[in-house]
Formats: C-alpha cells, structure tokens, sequence
C-alpha cells in the first residue's frame, strides 16, 4: 500500500490498529476463569459484562426436551459440564463498530446460580455442547431457509432440532462415524419431526459438490475462531456461486480476516525495517504474503479509503483473490 497520509490521518489509522490491543486482554481475562462475586464486580466496566437472566436459556425447546443420560463409549461421552455462579463466559457472537475504529464488542455475561449443560466429548476434552453461546449464535442463523437445508457438521444438532419445523428436509453430513453412532442411540430419541433428518457419513468438504446450489447450507465445522479459520477462508472461495451459505460466528471468523489486514497496514505503515513478504513460515504469513501483492499499488490517502477496506463487502471481496 501507498500511504498519501498527514499527521491527523495517519494518528486514525495508528488509532484504529490499537484497538485491537483490547482483545488480549479480553481474553486474558476469560482464560483466568474468574468465579468470584466481588472480582466480576470489579470487572464489569472494564469488560461490560451482562448478568443473564438463567431463564431465557432454561426455556429453550432443545435445553428442556433433549435430555440423554451419560454414557461413555470409548474414548467418546455424552456428559453434563456446568457454568459456576458468576463464571464468565462468552455468550454470543462479537460484535464490531465500524464507527468507532472497528472496534470488537465481546459478549461477556455470567449466571448468578450454576447452569448445568450437555456436551460430547472426546478423550475428556469438550467437541459439542449447548451453551448460551451456542443458544444464540445459531438462532441468528435459523431464517431465510430453503426447504431443503444441509448442515455440515452434526454434532448435537442443536441447529437442525431448532429448524426441522420450518423445513422439508435436514440433511447431515458428518464423517466421524462414532459421534454418527452416539447421536443415534443416544440423543435422537429425544428428537421431533425425526421423518425429516437424514444422517450422512461422508467428509462435508467433498459432499459439497453433490448439494444443489440453490439449496441452505449450514457450516459448523470448527469449535472457535483459531481451528476453523482457514477452512472459513478457504469455503468462501468454493461455495462463492451458492445462493444461501451460512457460516456458524460468521462475524468473529470474518474479524479474523479483517485482523491479518489491519496487521498487514500496521507493518507497511509503521514497520522501520523492510517485511519480506516473499516468506511465509504458516497460512497466515502466506495470506499476508497475497495481500501485499495485491493491495501494493493501492493508494491511502485517509482514513475513510482505510475504513472502506475494512467493510464486510470489501473483506469478501478480498478473501475471493488472495
């Protein structure tokens, strides 16, 4: 990138890039697992934290009906984790202002009694679970549906137990042939409008091509921003010509993008020695790499063509040619 910046500019722009300073220390602050009143307390200004109202979550048709016991089969389980009072977590998709130096909201809320949840998990370590978060993410995703919708990815179909009364058919596509075999034993029963679903063993990247592109597909293939990143970036590109894709924490994995930009901007108009874009040591660095060959010539003369590169319509644009 060329920068035609004065002073003022280019202090929006240095601005713009210590936002994301804050993130750290959101998640700092997330990963101490604080459960205490008096800390969280103390905390709810820095982070704007929400109480939640334990009811809204309790009522929900899924959380009230799907209720399996636990069972362990090798080295996969069906067993119930819990919320402690006043552990924080986060319980939505983040949110970003774009006025305000795209700044990132994180959705940060805590119950005041324990909340009991369901999980699957592998070798003790958590894979599916219905959360708060879970809750509402996959709400958001829950319109505008052809009648026929696949969904990649089964885990425990909270998003097609939400949906099968607004559709014809759910197809599922999932490849580990266990979590397949505990779904239907042991939580499927507990399932309405069972006539609708069918289960499909098969790798979801390679049944993509057997789905009719006028046709919802759901995407909930990873279990957080940093492991499904790069099959986000990489479906984007492939299902570019599809008419109705829905990507599970589009807005976060969509932040994630717009990061190795702001990144790239903070290196060609603050770095004193010479990037060599010409070494990549990870899919990152390789991204960053393409970036830079295309945006070179690019001319930024302010802030406003910088905010313009940041938008969700430009990002996409972007992901499409790097």
């Amino acid at each position: 990138m060329i920068f035609l910046l004065d002073k003022q500019e280019k202090e929006k722009i240095n601005k713009l890039i210590d936002t994301y300073q804050y993130n750290d220390e959101v998640a700092n602050f997330l990963n101490a697992n604080i459960i205490n009143e008096d800390l969280v307390e103390e905390a709810i200004d820095d982070y704007d934290i929400q109480e939640l109202d334990i009811n809204d979550y309790l009522k929900d048709k899924y959380y009230q009906n799907v209720k399996p016991q636990e069972v362990k089969e090798g080295s996969y389980q069906i067993k119930y984790e819990k919320y402690r009072p006043y552990q924080c977590f986060l319980y939505d998709d983040i949110e970003v202002n774009e006025d305000d130096y795209y700044l990132v909201k994180n959705k940060i809320g805590y119950f005041k009694n324990e909340f009991k949840y369901l999980t699957i998990q592998k070798d003790n370590v958590i894979w599916m679970s219905v959360i708060p978060h879970e809750i509402n993410t996959m709400k958001k995703c829950a319109n505008n549906l052809s009648k026929h919708v696949y969904v990649l990815g089964l885990g425990l179909a909270y998003f097609p137990y939400l949906i099968a009364s607004k559709v014809d058919k759910i197809t599922i596509i999932e490849k580990d042939e266990k979590i397949i075999s505990l779904f239907k034993k042991h939580i499927f029963p507990f399932f309405i409008n069972k006539e609708k679903f069918e289960i499909i063993h098969d790798d979801a990247l390679t049944y993509l091509d057997k789905i009719s592109k006028k046709d919802s597909i759901f995407i909930d293939l990873w279990h957080n921003v940093s492991d499904g990143f790069m099959t986000y970036y990489s479906l984007n590109k492939k299902l570019k010509d599809y008419s109705n894709v829905i990507y599970w924490i589009n807005d976060s994995l969509l932040t994630a993008f717009r990061n190795i930009v702001i990144n790239l901007i903070n290196e060609e108009l603050n770095s004193k020695d010479q990037i060599d874009y010409a070494k990549a040591d990870n899919e990152i660095d390789r991204i960053t790499n393409n970036l830079h060959s295309l945006l070179k010539e690019k001319k930024i003369s302010s802030y406003l063509e910088i905010k313009e590169l940041l938008s969700n319509r430009s990002l996409k644009e972007l992901m499409l040619k790097v």
